[in-house]
């Protein structure tokens, strides 16, 4: 048996190729729910300042959706969250992992159901919501993801260099806001023989983890065999090091708004453009492989 001392340390750069492919089944299980499938998204209202969006059958509404009542809610912005409330006497709302309710406060992202209806509430200092539909033809006929095969030689270890002056920049969306984010630094690496470097950003947005590191990033393969807005990837820290993270591009994956025009998806600045392409992570959806 072996003592904790004498355990062997993980090689975090070996590539656990069996928990990638479930991770990928799991991703494909979630593109057919129709409470969670961008292929469900079906509409989006951008909330403007404190005025509230109501839903309901009823044509006076911000949102008319049939089968629920007249008056079905009302959802407001409240600072970094969001206030859900039931209007008419017998509707009820369904905030999961509870129940029906009639009134709730929830964090950014979450999904209200309302009848057969899922309303998925965003933040990102542009408050929306983006109505999920179980009819929406897209669920049965929109391409699902696809990835290149894994590959052990695209899972690396960076090593980060602090921006000496952090400042604050504004990242352009797919919808032209401009959204704040925080330059954390440059992520230095090898892969496949070619040296790169990538800025890593936190997004200053409600619900953002204050320890979050992102990176958006284009390559050689971006427009063709890739997305042609570009890809996002989660490093991940290293214990006991502070500046060195493990980038695995087999988990490198699409912006939503590849699959849906309802959503609002950072642009990879231009510093993030890799000579080289990467083929590992995640194919552009309409890609044949």
């Amino acid at each position: 048996m072996l003592t904790a001392s004498s355990a062997p340390v993980e090689d975090p750069s070996l590539l656990d190729v069996d928990q990638l492919l479930a991770e990928r089944r799991q991703t494909l299980d979630a593109f057919r729910d129709p409470h969670r499938s961008p292929y469900a998204a079906v509409e989006r209202r951008d909330f403007a300042g404190s005025q509230p969006l109501t839903l309901g059958s009823a044509g006076e509404c911000d949102l008319r959706l049939e089968g629920l009542h007249p008056r079905h809610a009302r959802i407001r912005v409240d600072g970094d969250s969001f206030l859900v409330e039931a209007l008419d006497a017998d509707a009820t709302i369904e905030i999961a992992p509870g129940g029906p309710t009639r009134r709730a406060r929830v964090p950014p992202g979450a999904r209200v159901g309302l009848g057969r209806y899922t309303v998925r509430l965003s933040h990102q200092n542009f408050p929306a919501l983006v109505l999920l539909d179980p009819r929406s033809p897209l669920l049965q006929g929109g391409p699902p993801p696809r990835w290149f095969d894994p590959d052990p030689a695209f899972r690396v270890i960076a090593s980060l260099a602090r921006d000496p002056s952090p400042r604050e920049e504004l990242v352009v969306s797919t919808r032209g806001n401009r959204r704040r984010a925080h330059r954390i630094g440059w992520l230095d690496f090898e892969v496949a023989g070619s040296r790169g470097r990538l800025v890593a950003l936190r997004l200053l947005e409600p619900g953002v983890d204050e320890s979050a590191v992102s990176i958006l990033f284009r390559d050689a393969t971006t427009g063709h065999e890739t997305y042609s807005v570009g890809r996002y990837l989660d490093p991940r820290p290293l214990p006991a090091s502070r500046d060195r993270y493990l980038l695995d591009f087999n988990r490198a994956y699409n912006p939503v708004c590849a699959f849906s025009p309802h959503y609002n998806c950072p642009l990879p600045p231009q510093e993030n453009r890799l000579v080289m392409p990467i083929r590992a992570g995640e194919l552009d959806p309409g890609h044949a492989g």
